[in-house]
């Protein structure tokens, strides 16, 4: 191994030479560190080329996909619950005891179609899960309950 480091230090060497090294290629340049510490050694070479050609592996874009979806279901769930606490206060201001119990009705519906939802994506995170290579983290799943709960007691944006 010293053989190795004396053989490269003298090549190194040679290289800077007087010290100017401007002439290199990317001279001046910032050093691409993309180099994933969490990537398993006998996957970079394949992973830089899958990057160098815009290709990713399907466990990546699973990942990809699953951020969206995870993301889509917060969005959508933080509007709905932001319009049923304006709709529930409405009809309490009209003094409305059936609109109120409309907006009630329509949000239960909603808990429950956004809870299926919930149950897919977990689905999908177990076989997303189950999929990885060793050494990447998994994806949590949600806890439908607990995001509508807390969708629930943010308050709203004005």
């Amino acid at each position: 191994m010293q053989k190795w480091e004396r053989i490269v230090d003298r090549l190194i060497a040679d290289s800077i030479g007087d010290g100017d090294v401007s002439h290199l290629p990317g001279a001046g340049k910032r050093l691409p560190l993309n180099d994933d510490p969490n990537t398993p050694n006998d996957l970079r070479a394949a992973f830089k080329i899958m990057d160098d050609h815009n290709v990713a592996p399907e466990w990546i874009e699973a990942s990809r996909r699953l951020a969206e979806k995870e993301a889509a279901l917060r969005s959508q769930l933080a509007t709905r619950a932001q319009k049923h606490k304006r709709d529930l206060r409405r009809a309490r201001q009209e003094a409305s005891a059936t609109r109120a119990q409309a907006v009630d009705s329509k949000w239960r519906r909603y808990q429950r179609q956004f809870l299926e939802r919930v149950e897919r994506y977990n689905r999908e995170a177990l076989v997303y899960n189950l999929n990885l290579p060793k050494g990447i983290p998994h994806r949590q799943t949600l806890r439908g309950e607990l995001l509508i709960e807390q969708a629930l007691q943010r308050k709203s944006p004005n």
